[in-house]
This record gives C-alpha cells, sequence and structure tokens, in this order.
C-alpha cells in the first residue's frame, strides 16, 4: 500500500506497507471505548463511596487535576496505547509506518497552515447553519471556554493536553494508523472520509460532527499529500491552541 507523496528521508520515493488492517483499526477503536468507559465508571464508584460530590466530573478533581481535563488526558493516552498495543511499534521502521516521517521544506507547513484555515471556515460556517435553523442539537459546544473554566481559567495546562497532546496522540491514532488501514481497503478518498467519520464519532458530541468530519478529511488530505504525519499534527495542534487562546 502506498499513500501519495510519501518521501523517505533524502528525497526517494518508496512504498510504506502497513501490517494491520481495518479489523485492527475497530479492535483498538473497540479497546479506546471500552477502556475509557471503565474508567469512568471506576472512577464514579470510588467517588461515590468516598461520600464526594456527585459532580466530580464537573467541579471535582482526578489525581489533583480538574476531573475532565484528567479524563481528556486519559482518553488521548488511550488512544496512543491502542495503537502500540496493536501496532507493536519496536524500531523506526514501525514508527515510519505511522507518518513518522520528516516532511520536507516549508510546502507541507504551508499546506498544514492552510488545512487549519480551512477547519475554521468549516466550523464557522456551521455555526452560523445551526443558529439560522435554531436546532440547538446542531450547535457545536463551547469546548474551550468549558475546558478554561473547569482550568480555572488557567492557560497552561489546557494548552499541554488539549492544545498539544490531544492532536499528538489523535493524529497517531486516525491518520497514522486508522487511514492507511481504510486507504488500503477502500481506496484513498474512500478511506480519508472513514477516518475523517471515525475521528468526528469520537468527538462525542452531535453539534461538532459535520466540522469535526470536514477538518478530519482536511487532514486526512494533508498526510497523504505530505507523507508525513507532523503537518496534520501541526495543523491540528493550531487549531486547539488558537481556540483556547481566543477564549482566554
Amino acid at each position: 500500500m502506498q499513500l501519495p507523496g510519501i518521501l523517505l528521508p533524502g528525497g526517494d520515493r518508496d512504498q510504506i506497507t502497513i501490517p494491520w488492517t481495518v479489523r485492527s483499526v475497530l479492535i483498538a477503536s473497540g479497546l479506546v471505548v471500552a477502556v475509557f468507559v471503565g474508567t469512568v465508571i471506576l472512577v464514579s464508584i470510588a467517588v461515590s463511596l468516598a461520600g464526594e460530590s456527585r459532580d466530580w466530573l464537573d467541579d471535582g478533581q482526578l489525581l489533583g487535576f480538574p476531573a475532565s481535563l484528567a479524563l481528556a488526558a486519559v482518553l488521548e493516552a488511550f488512544f496512543l496505547g491502542a495503537v502500540l498495543l496493536v501496532v507493536n511499534v519496536k524500531d523506526w521502521a514501525g514508527v515510519r509506518q505511522l507518518g513518522f516521517i520528516p516532511a520536507t521544506g516549508r510546502a507541507p507547513y504551508a499546506l498544514a497552515l492552510g488545512a487549519w484555515f480551512v477547519g475554521l471556515v468549516a466550523s464557522g460556517l456551521w455555526i452560523l447553519l445551526s443558529e439560522t435553523t435554531g436546532i440547538d442539537a446542531l450547535q457545536p459546544p463551547d469546548s474551550a471556554s468549558e475546558v478554561l473554566d473547569y482550568s480555572g481559567g488557567k492557560l497552561v495546562l489546557p494548552i499541554i493536553v488539549v492544545g498539544l497532546f490531544g492532536p499528538f496522540c489523535e493524529e497517531v491514532f486516525f491518520r497514522g494508523f486508522a487511514l492507511p488501514a481504510f486507504v488500503k481497503r477502500y481506496g484513498m478518498w474512500g478511506g480519508i472520509a472513514l477516518s475523517a467519520a471515525l475521528f468526528s464519532v469520537f468527538h462525542f458530541s452531535i453539534g461538532l460532527l459535520v466540522p469535526v468530519f470536514i477538518f478530519g478529511i482536511v487532514l486526512g488530505w494533508l498526510y497523504a499529500r505530505t507523507g508525513s504525519i507532523y503537518p496534520s499534527m501541526v495543523a491540528h495542534a493550531v487549531q486547539n491552541v488558537v481556540a483556547l487562546l481566543l477564549v482566554n
């Protein structure tokens, strides 16, 4: 299987063969959901037995951090862990299969900024549409404001978790891991669309389904175009960090 535009160090084109399949992606996705839901249930039981507030997810602490932000970090870690478990990365060859190939020149990162801008426009148009139709369920949640509220208005931890760690783990899972498997089975655009759909569903919000899906398509195209996971990580991180900074 070959993703168009993949460049190995030195500029030589090569085929990047992946040993995992769509079944591997579905298993990893199921593991993430099962372990995350199990974690929430166990923490809820522990909090209840300790006689703490039942609203621990909104105003409580988990491991010394705001609970919702800590759970976000745990979910992102599960994405990364599921990939490492299924792919069994042991060496540089395995890392390259996930897209960790240097992007050559400035063009890939110019494309990354363009991808971020497209995602921003898509979000703006979706918000405008949801407000025009008056359908509350379609309105995206103000996730950035919620994250900052949970963090007491402090930016450092949200930027680390949501702005940097989250994009890193999600790009490894959805672009480096899921996208090649879908492309291998359904072709380039089918794979990009399916990986974007999975990316969208894992944001757990009806109001985010469409804008995240569009952003996922852009990120998938960016990965296929540049042959490196780094530009998509940059675009994803810029999207999240800028959202946090604007709210702050």
